[in-house]
């Protein structure tokens, strides 16, 4: 219920447990519902919430290492299934064409030597590989990653026709990273209820597959030590485990 008013009034649906112990506390002094508590609180949580995306916001390189996620959205928006594929010694995400076959895009987000690499090999397989550009000095589909005052804070946008494109391309046969769509979906979770979603972000020294920050923060974390774990939890409200 807390973070369903929540969101109503921030766009976020988030309850952590100090606003749990807020709001539970303004109901026993007041006899208020919890309705009337959430907006009592409002600019609490106005303050909080501002803070934390003016903290966590993303630059150039957060957004660089979400440019999978940021793709496989797109093709999602074009109605198509989406997987992450083994290729080049990277993985990439790709439109589903048919069982075991697909077609991969390859997000160029830079001129560094992994994506100069990544634009070489994809050259390769044109006639089988989309390669989408958000920098003016790599080939590919033009695309721009736009930034905005509210959820999802970014996203990649595109004039092409990825459909179009994604039709006559010849598709291949590839390996699924499996481990790869499961962050994928905490990304799809977290964004779709209004969270800032960074990738491969450190909290407390820490790195995490994902972080989301709301009223609070939640990390997403795979191939990490329990100890890690343990020390991480001091920093963030709740843990997900890959």
């Amino acid at each position: 219920m807390i973070e369903k008013v929540v969101k109503e009034l921030f766009g976020v649906e988030d309850a952590p447990k100090w606003l749990e112990k807020e709001v539970l506390r303004k109901i026993e002094e007041s006899g208020m519902d919890i309705q009337s508590a959430v907006h009592y609180l409002a600019p609490l949580i106005a303050e909080v919430h501002r803070a934390n995306i003016s903290k966590y916001r993303p630059g150039g390189s957060s957004i660089r290492k979400a440019s999978v996620y940021l793709t496989a959205e797109l093709l999602e928006r074009w109605g198509y299934k989406v997987e992450f594929v083994e290729l080049f010694g990277t993985t990439l995400p790709a439109a589903v064409r048919g069982e075991g076959r697909y077609v991969p895009v390859v997000p160029i987000f830079d001129t560094k030597k992994k994506s100069k690499y990544l634009a070489a090999k994809s050259k390769r397989l044109m006639h089988s590989i989309i390669q989408i550009s958000a920098t003016p000095e790599a080939e590919g589909v033009v695309a721009e990653v736009l930034r905005v005052e509210k959820p999802p804070y970014y996203y990649l946008y595109t004039y092409a026709d990825i459909g179009k494109l994604v039709e006559e391309a010849t598709p291949l046969t590839a390996t699924v990273n499996k481990k790869r769509g499961k962050i994928y979906s905490y990304w799809k979770f977290f964004r779709e209820r209004g969270y800032l979603v960074l990738v491969g972000r450190e909290i407390g020294g820490i790195a995490v597959d994902l972080l989301a920050v709301g009223l609070g923060k939640y990390a997403v974390v795979s191939g990490n030590s329990g100890k890690k774990v343990a020390r991480l939890r001091k920093f963030v409200d709740a843990i997900y485990l890959v």
